[in-house]
């Protein structure tokens, strides 16, 4: 059994590997597959197989060639599936995954970089859930961004996101204020949520609505406030 000293010795030699962007010392003659799903809200990358035991580390490229950059945690510990979640990644995008693995029995192992296309769809694409709602003072809205990549850019394979706002409207149509104002750049997200007007005075009592705006898509929430 490897100590833990070993143990860290080899995952620093791992790290350094991955740092440097050198061949690993085995591969495998024919990589297993990867997919991306669309689980709960969330994007889910898999490696195909069983490596219970292994230590791992994933990479993600935006392009074929591209430069890699780690997600999730380095070095995780592999207990049947490996798996990471990226959420950064856009649904209807493509992206080009690495799996770094240190096995069970000491080998280095890299498989990739797969091109991976996430799939799945968000339930109505693009809407904000007030929470909690009746809302008294102070929540969150949580946006989800489920726009397949080609909606938002001309390039699916970079899936630059859309700008976006969310604006509370009265029920006479004014906007009351701006709650967030940016890119739509990752699948899901969440803004803090004040009943307070653009100059800070506390909201009236009564109904109001979020709109979601991203590109030339829209959605509209209601929230109730109470005092």
């Amino acid at each position: 059994m490897r100590s833990a000293h070993g143990w860290r010795s080899v995952a620093a030699l791992l790290v350094l590997l991955l740092a440097s962007g050198a061949p690993l010392a085995a591969r495998a003659a024919s990589d297993p597959g990867v997919r991306a799903e669309l689980l709960n809200g969330a994007i889910r990358v898999v490696l195909d197989g069983s490596y219970a035991g292994a230590r791992f580390t994933v990479a993600r490229s935006d392009s074929p060639g591209g430069p890699m950059h780690v997600i999730g945690e380095r070095d995780a510990l592999c207990t049947g599936d490996c798996y990471v979640l990226d959420p950064d990644a856009l649904v209807g995008a493509t992206y080009w995954y690495r799996f770094d693995l240190l096995t069970a029995e000491g080998t280095l192992r890299s498989f990739g970089p797969s091109a991976v296309t996430v799939g799945g769809t968000g339930v109505n694409g693009l809407f904000a859930s007030p929470s909690p709602n009746p809302l008294r003072d102070r929540g969150t809205l949580r946006i989800t961004a489920a726009i397949p990549a080609g909606a938002r850019t001309g390039s699916v394979a970079a899936a630059t996101g859309l700008p976006g706002d969310v604006t509370l409207v009265d029920m006479s149509g004014r906007g009351v204020r701006t709650l967030w104002s940016g890119t739509l750049d990752r699948l899901t997200f969440d803004v803090p949520f004040v009943a307070r007007d653009s100059r800070g005075r506390p909201l009236a009592p009564g109904l109001y609505f979020v709109v979601l705006r991203a590109g030339s898509h829209r959605s509209i929430s209601r929230v109730a406030v109470i005092r």
